[in-house]
């Protein structure tokens, strides 16, 4: 009992963390412009490591800080640096989530949730490394929770781990590239900027068309769960 308690309490813990991280990115303000602004007056090589740590720490604490982030980097740095640089940063938060939540909360879903979820766990954990592969790839799953997501399951961290390495570049550049031409998450300038790159729009519809048929593939694979 006193085991269970401790798995319990442990996952708990985990709960309270993630709750007070979101509550903490609902009511917390930084200006972005004071970001860009710092970065600016840091030479080259400085302001990549500062840009890393704060992708890292800052979006830990808080979450929304990544979209301005990925604006200032792509105008800052470019297309290509930037995303090198945010993907050495999304590598660093896979490890520190998968592993926040494996330490936390696993041996409580083992224990207490693994029999009521059983066939949708042993699914999750029967996911070679081509799908794993796929969930990094497509826009419409935030990393965040599926590295929250695997920590909590059997699936290895190195396994995991490789998927993020290999699948993560196309994604994060895809997004780089059109951020360093609109500077904006407007819905009116990245409409205007497919407007005048057509081949860009038609590159991003296939990638949308992708990801929707993947999608119902992976609800169909789960739908028995």
């Amino acid at each position: 009992m006193k085991i269970f308690e401790n798995i319990t309490l442990r996952f708990i813990y985990f709960i309270l963390l993630i709750t007070g991280l979101f509550i903490l990115s609902s009511t917390f303000s930084i200006q972005p412009q004071t970001i860009d602004k710092f970065l600016r007056g840091t030479p080259l090589f400085y302001s990549c490591i500062l840009f890393v740590f704060l992708y890292v720490v800052g979006t830990f604490f808080i979450w929304y800080l990544k979209d301005p982030l990925k604006i200032i980097g792509a105008v800052l740095f470019g297309a290509y640096l930037s995303t090198l640089l945010i993907y050495i940063a999304e590598i660093i938060n896979a490890v520190v989530f998968f592993n926040l939540s494996s330490i936390l909360g696993r041996e409580f879903v083992e224990k207490k949730l693994r029999g009521r979820f059983k066939n949708f766990y042993q699914k999750l954990e029967d996911i070679n490394l081509g799908w794993v592969f796929l969930l990094r790839f497509i826009p419409l799953i935030p990393y965040r929770v599926l590295d929250l997501s695997f920590g909590l399951s059997r699936v290895p961290l190195k396994r995991y781990l490789l998927a993020v390495v290999i699948a993560s570049p196309p994604r994060i550049f895809w997004i780089q590239v059109i951020l360093a031409s609109v500077k904006s998450l407007s819905p009116q300038k990245i409409i205007g900027y497919f407007s005048q790159y057509p081949q860009i729009y038609f590159l991003s519809f296939l990638y949308a068309v992708v990801t929707l048929i993947f999608a119902f593939r992976l609800k169909k694979i789960f739908k028995s769960s």
